[in-house]
Formats: C-alpha cells, structure tokens, sequence
C-alpha cells in the first residue's frame, strides 16, 4: 500500500508542508504536534486522528488557544 502525500497547512506556523502519512495520527507524529493541542480539518470538515487520508486531501492543523 502506498502512503498518501498529504498538503498540510499548518495555522501555527502559517506554513504549508507535504508529508507522507496515512492517518491525522501519522501526520502529527511525523511533524512532533501534540494531538492534544491541536484540531485537525480535512477538506474544511472536523477529522479524528485515526481517519484514513487520501492523495489531495487538504488538511489544515489548527492550534487550540486554552486560557485559564
């Protein structure tokens, strides 16, 4: 099986990157993000970390600003 080049914009860093990754799950660890700080949206729709990605899925990592 051939792993997917997902285009990821990552809000944080106003950064766009392609990275090779099969789930959200992936896509984090491979860019050291903390799951736990940050949503992610694929195709502008609200994803979980174990969701398969495709070739051309836009995904877009958005930090979450906690303030207590």
């Amino acid at each position: 099986m051939k792993i997917p080049k997902i285009k990821v914009f990552i809000e944080k860093e106003n950064q766009t990157k392609v990275v090779q990754a099969s789930t959200p799950e992936k896509l984090l660890d491979i860019l050291k993000i903390n799951s736990e700080t940050v949503l992610i949206v694929k195709n502008n729709e609200l994803i979980t970390l174990n969701e398969k990605l495709k070739n051309n899925d836009k995904i877009k990592i958005i930090s979450i600003i906690s303030k207590g």
